[in-house]
């Protein structure tokens, strides 16, 4: 620059180049949630008593195996279906190397009403089931059963949901599982059951 020049004013483009480059807002990333996440926790499901059914009852629509009261309450915020249908079936394990269970049948424990699937539970609502596992294997042997029920479910009546939902899963404990006719059995089918 010579001794003729004015120094000049003002801002630059370097200048306004800087600036720009510390105002642009940072981008933060989307990172894909599971699809469950999006509408909230699962049903509550609460198994309560259980008793041995040596022989038929609540018409024919229960067999030989075990009778389980599970309760099962939508707090999920959105009306709900529960399934057992082909790959969305309610499973029942146990840790009994003489018995292999399998759900069988359920039905209101209030009216002896048969549940079929898929069964709308409205949100904030809650049933109560008696549902029959049946069993493979020799009964006779178990005294004490421990495992879990698991109950598939979704927003929609046939599944899969499109939110991909896990089962609404319970564990169970049982010192004793006496047969249903024993007074230890505490468990009470409902009138005109099935």
């Amino acid at each position: 620059m010579s001794d003729l020049e004015e120094p000049k004013t003002g801002v630059t483009r370097r200048t306004v180049a800087k600036a720009m480059a510390w105002s642009v807002p940072a981008v933060a990333l989307a990172v894909p949630a599971p699809a469950y996440a999006a509408s909230g926790g699962p049903p509550t499901v609460s198994v309560g008593d259980a008793c041995k059914l040596p022989g038929n009852a609540c018409g024919t629509l229960f067999v030989k195996g075990y009778l389980f009261e599970v309760t099962i309450t939508n707090n999920t915020g959105k009306d709900i279906y529960l399934y057992d249908q082909a790959g969305y079936e309610i499973l029942i394990t146990e840790d009994s190397p003489d018995i292999d269970l399998f759900f069988q049948a359920a039905v209101d424990s209030t009216t002896g009403d048969p549940i079929t699937f898929p069964y709308l539970l409205a949100d904030g609502a809650s049933i109560t089931i008696i549902l029959n596992a049946g069993e493979n294997g020799n009964s006779q042997n178990v005294q004490d059963l421990s495992g879990t029920i698991s109950i598939p479910w979704g927003h929609t009546p046939t599944p899969p949901d499109p939110d991909n939902h896990p089962p609404a899963v319970d564990d169970f404990s049982y010192a004793s599982t006496p047969p249903y006719q024993n007074p230890a059995c505490q468990l009470t089918l409902p009138p005109n059951c099935g």
